[in-house]
């Protein structure tokens, strides 16, 4: 019996000494070697098991070894250029497949501006000697007495444009817009553009449109509007669910001359005094509602005794909220979040080009021009002898070939435009000729009756339909997965499931592995614990540790004796499988 319990204590200690070698062998060099032989030859990865075949010759797995870099090099060299494909050039720019609605856009605005930006019986009335002269010659842009050194304000300014320049109201003699007459005043606001002052219809109104908005920046009461109410407008956003009766900016109510709109216009040639151009009339701009505009480069000239069509087509850009997660500098657009204008609140790149040219002035010249965004209240108004640097700045600028450039001024995701073609004819004002046109009679016949001092205008869109471009992501992540899954499978069968079974043999089967011994060898400790004989406690103290399960319950009624009790768990693991290859 004693020598019974000594052979299966010695078994046991030769297992543990085992288990403690086979622990310590499990992360030696011939264990790995032997977990990548098993991955080569169960992997999915096609061309592996055979260089771990033991069946063919060692030049065989050469072979198969340098066939498999050369796939890998060279499906490596494919998705290189799907990446460089998808870095690049990740927007494409498409023609939307649903046609929009002219009356879901607002129409457009129209700056109109008399060529002549001073009138003359006012401007006799001030005195050459005086400050309101002085910015009278900035306005004017007549630069040549370089000893006028006054520094204007905005203040003063407005005042001497509001003072000299001719009312909205003496140059719009008769409007109508959808087919119905309104009175001027109540579709056009005073604006101040670099052609003086002007008149605009259908524009944001600035609280808006600017920033840190204040009654100072209007040129007239906003009350002058009646019964349109402002709303607020943007091209990635559009209207609002809900919309008041009469509101501005207004929508379209159809196509063609009649449903657009028609003003006629008083050149009051007699009181011409300075202009930018050479002839007599006036300059009109189509622009979009939420930008202002710069009349004097990019306006349509229409002369005095002119009758003008000009047919409009709206140009929309939307983009999908995916190029979001395409960086900027890629992408090259803006989302109206994502602008950092420090006087508009809505973004766009004509709106970003003047606070461009406005800080641009600034840095340079020391002055801001009397139109461009005021992003330094204190910051004086340019005057004529700051001609010579405001020239240079702004040709600089529009050349775009220094440093003086808007080139990080990017385009909107969401952008509005609006392309005008002008065509026009002569008016006839002789008595025996029967017109179609509705005019009023007292536009020919009364006081304004000569017609060569005249301009009737027309815009309207041609159709109520357009096609709008959509940016979108021409390869996303999901395309580029998809062509890099698509070669790594065409070359070598590689998927998902292929770095699931290399994370697998990396880490699960190592874990496994190590606990599997750990348990082994518990097992076989508490075995080795059975057959060292110890003092038996008393029996108070056995109840204790029974209730805390410290010791083996008592066999109320034995059938075996301890020999044969060992013998039911056998200490010997010898006919055991290996749990794992290389732990055998």
């Amino acid at each position: 019996m004693r020598s019974a319990l000594t052979d299966s204590r010695r078994r046991l200690s030769s297992s543990s000494t085992q288990d403690e070698d086979e622990d310590e062998t499990m992360c030696s060099r011939a264990a790995a070697k032997r977990s990548i032989v098993y991955y080569l030859k169960n992997s999915t990865l096609h061309g592996l098991k055979y260089i771990a075949e033991e069946s063919i010759t060692i030049p065989e797995r050469v072979f198969f070894g340098i066939a498999f870099v050369l796939v890998v090099i060279l499906s490596g060299f494919f998705i290189s250029n799907v990446y460089v494909k998808w870095s690049a050039s990740p927007i494409i720019i498409s023609t939307s497949a649903k046609q929009k609605l002219t009356s879901n856009m607002p129409f457009p605005a129209i700056t109109i501006c008399n060529l002549n930006q001073a009138l003359l019986s006012r401007v006799q009335r001030i005195s050459r000697s005086s400050s309101n002269y002085s910015l009278l010659m900035g306005l004017c842009d007549q630069g040549g007495d370089l000893t006028i050194s006054y520094i204007g304000t905005w203040k003063y300014f407005k005042a001497i444009l509001v003072e000299v320049a001719q009312p909205c109201d003496e140059m719009l003699l008769y409007c109508t817009f959808g087919s119905r007459e309104e009175q001027c005043s109540m579709l056009f606001n005073s604006i101040l553009t670099d052609d003086g002052l002007c008149c605009n219809f259908n524009a944001l109104d600035p609280s808006y449109l600017i920033r840190n908005y204040s009654d100072d920046v209007r040129l007239e009461s906003p009350q002058q509007n009646g019964r349109y109410e402002a709303i607020d407008w943007t091209a990635e956003r559009g209207y609002a669910k809900k919309l008041p009766e009469f509101f501005y900016p207004r929508t379209s109510g159809g196509t063609g001359i009649r449903m657009g709109l028609t003003v006629v216009l008083n050149a009051s040639i007699a009181e011409y005094y300075c202009t930018k151009s050479m002839s007599v009339g006036f300059k009109v701009l189509v622009h979009n509602p939420a930008e202002l505009p710069k009349v004097s480069n990019y306006g349509l000239i229409v002369t005095a005794g002119r009758e003008a069509r000009i047919p409009i087509e709206p140009v929309y850009e939307d983009a999908l909220p995916t190029i979001r997660s395409i960086k900027k500098s890629v992408r090259r657009c803006l989302f109206s979040d994502e602008n950092d204008l420090a006087y508009y609140r809505t973004y766009s790149r004509k709106n970003c080009e003047l606070e461009c040219e406005a800080k641009l002035l600034l840095r340079e010249c020391n002055c801001v021009l009397y139109y461009l965004p005021r992003i330094d209240p204190a910051a004086r108004v340019c005057g004529p002898n700051d001609n010579i640097c405001t020239n240079r700045v702004q040709t600089e600028i529009e050349s775009s070939l220094t440093n003086l450039s808007c080139e990080n001024c990017w385009p909107g995701c969401f952008e509005l435009t609006y392309k005008a073609t002008l065509s026009t004819s002569s008016i006839v004002s002789d008595p025996r000729f029967q017109s179609g046109e509705n005019m009023p009679e007292y536009i020919f016949k009364g006081e304004h009756s000569n017609a060569s001092e005249l301009s009737i205008l027309h815009f309207y869109y041609m159709t109520n339909t357009f096609r709008s471009t959509t940016k979108s992501e021409m390869f996303g992540f999901t395309e580029f997965l998809s062509n890099t899954g698509g070669l790594l499978g065409l070359f070598m069968g590689f998927s998902i499931f292929s770095v699931i079974e290399i994370v697998y043999y990396i880490t699960v089967r190592p874990y496994c592995a190590s606990r599997t011994l750990h348990q082994r060898r518990r097992r076989r400790l508490e075995q080795l614990r059975w057959l060292t004989p110890i003092r038996a406690p008393g029996k108070q103290l056995q109840r204790r540790l029974r209730r805390r399960r410290l010791l083996p319950p008592v066999y109320s009624k034995p059938k075996h004796n301890l020999w044969q009790t060992l013998q039911v768990r056998p200490a010997d693991t010898g006919s055991e499988p290996p749990a794992y290859p290389y732990l055998d």
